[in-house]
């Protein structure tokens, strides 16, 4: 894909440690991929003793085909990826050919990174999706393409019957899912539901309500129903950052809190921001986003929280709410389509607009 000996690596990643998580898993599927990366965690014992200002400077300039560079405020901050960010800005001046590939996690401004620039954004882009544009770039092909997925996570009540609830629904909604796409245990269980299954329209109306009913049919205490959206490698998939995105957010303190407030409740439904964004603000599947409360995790991450049969739910001093009257209602949702394609082509070209996929 590139001159073996004019660069010593196909990509180097200039990031901050708060992305770390996210870039790694990018790193990985690139190596997987056979392409040779620059990943300073993967390259401790050659950096040990090195003149790491000089070093770094070599791999950002001179010695790598392209540099990905993940924006953000942290990135702005920091004082070694200041130094990467001017290495690499300086080949993308001398070069003029796209070296500099911006992915962006917020619109925290870069010196000297153009809002002309093709970007992608993290918001909305899965590291898999990602690395399958990197590979792209390279004129590899894509490889197997990710899969577009929703992530559901059940978690809280009784760890005996989450297995059985989760069974129940699925077979309600008509969704079969192979045992690679499933991971049970005692106090969580996480099924990866393909956009092609079941749109994530239906998996927050239609399959959240299956699983509710299931729940209380079996007596299974309070149940926790979390959902994000990724786009998932086809292999190790249940080991990747959106299925622990999904995770955490259904074991969040945060979402104890409101359930704490409310202890009659028997259920919660957790969206993580990809997919409030993506579905409930827009009123995808007949999602009301008044029905949702914003609550931000201790690292500062946005859920949202629903607890059906609760139209309001009380703020940390207030009373808990009565139910709303009547039977729970269930929507049925309509299909639509994940995102947009994002063309790996674009990434690092001046040409007024972002790359993403929304």
């Amino acid at each position: 894909m590139t001159d073996e000996s004019e660069y010593e690596y196909d990509y180097c990643l200039s990031f901050a440690a708060e992305e770390r998580d996210y870039v790694e898993e990018v790193a990985k599927h690139l190596v997987a991929a056979g392409l040779r990366v620059f990943l300073d965690s993967d390259e401790t014992a050659d950096l040990l003793g090195a003149d790491l200002y000089t070093r770094l400077d070599e791999i950002y300039n001179h010695r790598s085909r392209y540099c990905v560079l993940f924006a953000s405020a942290a990135f702005a901050r920091r004082m070694w990826t200041r130094h990467e960010r001017r290495s690499a800005q300086d080949r993308e001046f001398r070069s003029g050919d796209g070296y500099l590939l911006p992915v962006r996690f917020d619109d925290t401004a870069i010196p000297g990174l153009r809002t002309t620039t093709g970007h992608v954004d993290a918001a909305v882009t899965s590291p898999a999706t990602l690395a399958a544009l990197l590979v792209a770039k390279l004129g590899g092909g894509s490889g197997p393409a990710p899969v577009a997925s929703s992530i559901v996570v059940l978690a809280g009540g009784s760890p005996d019957v989450l297995g059985e609830v989760l069974d129940h629904a699925l077979a309600e909604c008509r969704v079969t899912l192979s045992p690679d796409q499933l991971s049970p245990g005692a106090f969580r269980t996480v099924a990866v539901v393909p956009e092609s299954a079941l749109p994530a329209a239906e998996v927050v109306t239609t399959l959240a309500g299956a699983i509710e009913r299931a729940a209380r049919g079996r007596r299974a205490g309070t149940v926790r129903i979390a959902v994000h959206r990724g786009q998932i490698p086809l292999s190790g998939h249940l080991a990747t950052l959106d299925v622990t995105t999904a995770i955490e957010a259904a074991l969040s303190a945060a979402v104890t809190d409101v359930l704490d407030r409310v202890p009659s409740a028997d259920c919660a439904i957790v969206v993580t921001q990809r997919v409030y964004d993506t579905v409930i603000r827009r009123g995808r599947g007949g999602s009301n986003p008044s029905l949702y409360t914003l609550v931000t995790t201790a690292t500062g991450t946005a859920l949202y929280v629903r607890l059906p049969g609760y139209p309001r739910l009380p703020g940390p001093d207030s009373s808990p709410p009565t139910p709303a009257p009547g039977p729970r209602s269930v929507h049925r949702g309509s299909r639509f389509e994940f995102n947009g394609p994002t063309t790996a082509h674009h990434i690092g070209d001046n040409h007024g607009g972002a790359v993403h996929d929304d």
